[in-house]
């Protein structure tokens, strides 16, 4: 993976987080007490050896920008390699027929890089999204690209479930990909969803990208995968059989939060050997006030808990005022919940401040969200 060069789309193109991304992409959404989402993939590329990492961004990108910084919480701070961040079209000239004025798509994102892509020295390629929870061992499944001579290696999971966006795969048994469904897997005719995880050589992707223009593709994921199994180029699979989980909604991102309360599977995620790797904040511990109760949740430091919290994640700096109640919920850095509140399957955005004596209850299937600094 020294040789590799990993690229994280860090822009939305099909996610629905609806008041949870207004203000920033799904990339630097808060999750699990402490990360970003962007963490998991990136500790990903990291952990497997790759030191080359180019974010490509498209609007709203300030706080992502604001949380990766240097990339020296990820060991990306180099003098060769490291971090790279890529906004709208940072490096090809607007005459290059892969770029858009404002592209809209990850093929368009990609295009606008090429000439970084050119340049480049390493002889392989990972393009992934930003979207993904999981600890995946890229290192392995690079390996098993090499070891098979692919054009193309998919990472995905043996789940046929997904969305209208979601691409399935079925695969022979010695993995290779022997059909692409895209959006549509009625009856579950496939049994592989891909994780939007592509390993390639560098050449081969600079080729499919000029491939895809004069066939007027647009999307990476959808069209680009689907033209090159039509043009009978050999794909791969890797299956990955351990927890994942792609953050498409609210209700998938609120799943994926309360999931991280199973300690099987946080230790399925959180591996000693494989840490997930964050932009480090130096807090005082959470303090406990007398009347407390807290059960089986996720407390991040700097917090201050008076009231009751019961199968929740609260982040840093967050107040539970006594006389509150909040349950099943997520309560985002700096959050405060006033006496007599009461909450149930809430997403409270950073800075929210819930006043005295309100109630406010959503669902599994569709909790309620509040927007960054709203006071309710």
């Amino acid at each position: 993976m020294k040789n590799t060069l990993g690229i994280i789309i860090g822009f939305d193109s099909n996610n629905d987080l609806r008041e949870l991304s207004e203000h920033r992409p799904v990339a630097s959404v808060p999750f699990g007490g402490r990360y970003r989402v962007i963490d998991f993939m990136l500790s990903n590329l990291v952990n497997s050896g790759c030191y080359q990492v180019g974010v490509l961004m498209r609007d709203k990108y300030q706080s992502l920008m604001d949380h990766l910084g240097s990339g020296k919480d990820w060991d990306l701070s180099r003098k060769r390699g490291g971090l790279m961040m890529l906004p709208p079209n940072a490096f090809a000239p607007k005459s290059s027929p892969l770029v858009t004025e404002n592209y809209h798509t990850s093929l368009e994102a990609l295009g606008s890089v090429s000439d970084m892509l050119q340049k480049s020295k390493c002889e392989h390629v990972v393009v992934c999204g930003a979207d993904i929870i999981a600890n995946i061992p890229l290192d392995e499944a690079m390996r098993e690209h090499k070891k098979s001579e692919a054009d193309v290696t998919i990472v995905c999971t043996k789940n046929g479930d997904g969305g209208a966006f979601d691409m399935f795969l079925n695969l022979s048994p010695r993995h290779e990909v022997s059909d692409i469904r895209n959006g549509d897997n009625a009856g579950g005719k496939c049994k592989y969803k891909s994780l939007g995880i592509y390993i390639m050589k560098r050449k081969y992707l600079l080729d499919l990208l000029s491939d895809c223009v004069t066939h007027n593709l647009h999307s990476f994921e959808r069209d680009a995968m689907q033209h090159v199994f039509n043009r009978g180029d050999a794909i791969q699979a890797y299956v990955f059989d351990k927890y994942v989980a792609k953050i498409e909604d609210v209700k998938s991102y609120f799943s994926a939060s309360m999931d991280m309360l199973d300690k099987d599977i946080r230790d399925q995620v959180f591996l000693k050997s494989r840490p997930i790797l964050t932009k480090i904040h130096d807090s005082a511990p959470t303090y406990y006030g007398e009347d407390a109760v807290v059960s089986d949740s996720l407390i991040a430091d700097g917090s201050r808990i008076e009231g009751t919290v019961e199968n929740s994640i609260v982040f840093r700096g967050c107040k539970i005022a006594k006389g509150a109640v909040v349950k099943d919920s997520i309560i985002m850095q700096s959050g405060i919940i006033s006496e007599g509140v009461e909450l149930s399957y809430v997403v409270t955005d950073k800075g929210v401040t819930v006043r005295e004596n309100r109630k406010m209850m959503g669902h599994a299937t569709y909790p309620v969200a509040i927007a960054k600094n709203t006071i309710v």
